[in-house]
């Protein structure tokens, strides 16, 4: 994607998500994309996004945690989250990695390190996926489909910041 589309699509991905999070449009998601995963952030729960940027790594923490980072003046851990989920990494560096913030409403110092971004979704774009298994995590939704066939989870970050081993980073 040459630069000037890039910049184009963050500015009208930036727009389109601070409209939704102000309820004036109907999207639901966050759509991204980490290791094998394709994934639904509930708008109402995901902060700011910014470009990856090396964080400093901790000593004996998880091998998901990757470090911590100052993002704006707020000191965040980062966490891969492919490698938190188990599904593989892609492109750590890569000009299309981002790094999601949680909500300053969940009270969580913590930014998710995602592939890319997709863009943002509506429930009318998902049908429930009967063949997929439920999930074996609180935080993780049902199945869905999108049109095209893909496989997607909605990611509840509101249980996330509770689960337990995602709090425990060493």
């Amino acid at each position: 994607m040459p630069r000037t589309n890039l910049i184009a699509f963050q500015g009208r991905l930036a727009e389109r998500l601070q409209q939704a999070q102000q309820g004036v449009a109907e999207s639901r998601w966050l759509a991204v994309l980490a290791g094998d995963a394709r994934l639904l952030l509930p708008l109402a729960q995901a902060g700011e996004i910014s470009s990856y940027a090396p964080p400093i790594a901790l000593p004996h923490a998880r091998s998901w945690f990757v470090g911590l980072l100052n993002l704006r003046g707020e000191l965040c851990g980062i966490v891969d989250l492919a490698a938190f989920l188990g599904v593989g990494g892609g492109a750590r560096q890569s000009a299309r990695s981002r790094l999601v913030q949680f909500a300053p409403g969940l009270d969580m110092n913590t930014a998710l390190l995602v592939d890319q971004l997709v863009g943002l979704r509506t429930p009318g774009q998902f049908v429930v996926d009967p063949q997929e298994p439920p999930a074996s995590e609180p935080w993780l939704g049902v199945g869905l489909l999108d049109a095209d066939g893909m496989r997607w989870r909605e990611l509840n970050l509101a249980l996330l910041a509770d689960d337990a081993r995602f709090l425990q980073i060493v």
